[in-house]
Formats: structure tokens, C-alpha cells, sequence
């Protein structure tokens, strides 16, 4: 690997001090760093690329930031099957392969061949109005259908594969992947999946009623969820961007084609890094 993209989170790392030596370090492992032209007015090296030549032209991205980052930058990495080395400057990090302090050395198995890659099933979101598609959407994480700025319940008929569910009052439906499901569905008691399954968890924020409980279903399946209320209406990928919807919309979610290549370097499975991270141990 020999282009190594890097892009991070300014808040993280103030003036990107960090980022800048992390540079310098991989000029020294014979390696030619790109950074996008803003990242380069503090920076001060490296290759400067537009925004999507950066993951065209690179071998591997490097993502320094906490998971909303490594979400944002594993969505566009996916287009070009590009590779994400996950590089923890958050709190929890559960999507980054290594804290700060490990960084260089991950980095140099990488560079070596001591890795591995862990494909993680996106979500496809097609928003229909009219009876027309709009918009797709990709989501690592959730699809959250909701109201933007009320907190009245809102209702939402669902159906998986065009056989109606039901029609439920609730603060949201989310549909999460395998990784989304240790994020906002774990916290609204939903199931917890197998980061390499292609399943989909389906989850209720606040229902109002006695007999809804979250389910599992293929990641072939199709859920379509009605938008039944009026004003305020939208669905949030990955709790960030934001699609306002109307009344009789449609959102259509299922597996997408597409999917995230994680790099994972240390040996921690799945199962320990769920208690490392969740249980503190």
C-alpha cells in the first residue's frame, strides 16, 4: 500500500498536530500521504486531493476520530472499495481498530500484510414520494424514521417484503445493520448481532403499546416504512444526515450491494471487544 489516505477530526485533533506527525512518519515508511487541500493549510505536507480524489486515488484510508467520523468516511470508502484503518481519538471507538497510542504500529502491520479485513453490510434506503424514487441513501449503522422536532409519537405502518406488519405509535422505527446494533438499537434494547452476519434489526424507540419487541431479519428482506403523520417528518442516517419525508412517503431499506471494508490488526475478536468496550473489562 503505497497511497494512504488520511482524513480526521479537526475537534479531535487540535490543529491537526497529530496528523501532521503521523505524515511525516509515513513519508518515512516510503509511503505517500493524501490529505484534502483544508487538512493541508494546517498540515503543512502532504499530498493535497480534492474530496473524492482522495478515495480514488488512495490504497488505504486512514480515519483518526471517534466513530462518528470512521461512519462518515466508511460510507464514502465504500463506493471504491477501499479499505478504513480505524484510529480511536473518541471515547468508546468501537469501530476503530486501535487507540491513538497504537496508531503507528497498527499502521505498520498494515504496511507489512498483518491484517485482516472485515466486510460490514451497508443499508440501502430508497426514499419514494409519488410513487417515485427521490433519493439513496447508505447506512452503516441505522435507518431512523422520525420526527425531526416534535416530540409527540409518531405513526408509521411498516411491511417486510410487501406483506403489512403493522401500523405503531412510537418516538421512531430504526432498521440497524449488524454493526448498528451494538449503537442507538443496543441502546433502545434491541438484539445484538454478529458484525460479519447480513441481518437487519428492527427496533421501536419508545412504543407505544404492550406486544412490540425488536425482530431479525434477513439482509435480502425489504422493509417499507409509511409515513402516516403530516409535517416534520424524516429519516436520519446513521443519527447524521437527515431526509425530511411527507405524508404517504415510503422509505424502502434493505441490504445494499455495497460494503465497508473494516482493518482490523489487533486480535481481539468480536466477542472481546464487546466486553472491553461495553463492560469496561
Amino acid at each position: 500500500m503505497k497511497y494512504i489516505g488520511i482524513t480526521t477530526n479537526r475537534d479531535k485533533d487540535k490543529g491537526l498536530a497529530y496528523t501532521a506527525e503521523l505524515i511525516k512518519w509515513l513519508y518515512g515508511q516510503e509511503c505517500v500521504p493524501l490529505v484534502t487541500e483544508g487538512d493541508h493549510k494546517l498540515t503543512g505536507s502532504g499530498e493535497v486531493c480534492g474530496d473524492k480524489e482522495l478515495y480514488e486515488k488512495a490504497d488505504l484510508m486512514l480515519v483518526l476520530g471517534g466513530d462518528g467520523t470512521i461512519l462518515r468516511a466508511a460510507r464514502h470508502a465504500a463506493l471504491y472499495g477501499l479499505p478504513v484503518l480505524g484510529i480511536n481519538f473518541g471515547t468508546l471507538g468501537y469501530l476503530a481498530d486501535v487507540d491513538r497510542a497504537d496508531a503507528k504500529t497498527a499502521i505498520k502491520a498494515v504496511l507489512d500484510g498483518n491484517y485482516t479485513v472485515e466486510e460490514r453490510m451497508l443499508l440501502e434506503a430508497v426514499h419514494i414520494h409519488d410513487f417515485k424514487e427521490k433519493g439513496r441513501y447508505l447506512a452503516l449503522n441505522e435507518v431512523y424514521v422520525s420526527n425531526a422536532l416534535s416530540l409527540n409519537l409518531v405513526n408509521l405502518e411498516m411491511s417486510i417484503n410487501d406483506s403489512f406488519i403493522n401500523v405503531f405509535r412510537a418516538d421512531g422505527i430504526m432498521v440497524a445493520t449488524p454493526t448498528g446494533s451494538t449503537a442507538y438499537n443496543l441502546s433502545a434494547g434491541g438484539p445484538i448481532l454478529k458484525p460479519d452476519t447480513r441481518l437487519m434489526a428492527i427496533n421501536s424507540v419508545c412504543p407505544h403499546n404492550l406486544y412490540f419487541r425488536p425482530f431479525v431479519i434477513s439482509g435480502e428482506d425489504c422493509v417499507t416504512i409509511k409515513i402516516l403523520d403530516s409535517g416534520n417528518m424524516i429519516f436520519s442516517l446513521d443519527g447524521e444526515e437527515r431526509v425530511p419525508v411527507q405524508q404517504n412517503d415510503d422509505v424502502k431499506i434493505t441490504g445494499s450491494d455495497l460494503s465497508v471494508k473494516i482493518i482490523k490488526t489487533s486480535k481481539r475478536n468480536f466477542y472481546d471487544t464487546l466486553r472491553y468496550k461495553m463492560m469496561g473489562n
